[in-house]
């Protein structure tokens, strides 16, 4: 889902959501939950939907999420066997 409809609702800025954010960036979504959890990467834009809340990415947020996708190890090493 991509909108192109601004913050302010101006019609200067794409945005997408996180599902798509993810894609663009190669990752899946709950990666991308885990790199802001863990503040790997800031938070993009939010807007409330009631009780839910959604995150509108930019390109420049997907840029740098993308950039970071590469200096990110995957998870703990395994141990060696003795």
């Amino acid at each position: 889902m991509s909108s192109y409809y601004g913050m302010n609702g101006s019609m200067d800025a794409k945005t997408y959501s996180t599902e798509a954010a993810a894609k663009k960036i190669g990752v899946s979504r709950q990666t991308l939950h885990s790199w802001l959890g863990a503040g790997n990467i800031p938070a993009p834009k939010s807007v409330d939907l009631g009780q839910r809340s959604i995150l509108l990415w930019t390109a420049a947020d997907i840029e740098r999420a993308r950039k970071l996708k590469g200096t990110l190890k995957r998870g703990p090493k395994p141990k060696k066997r003795k």
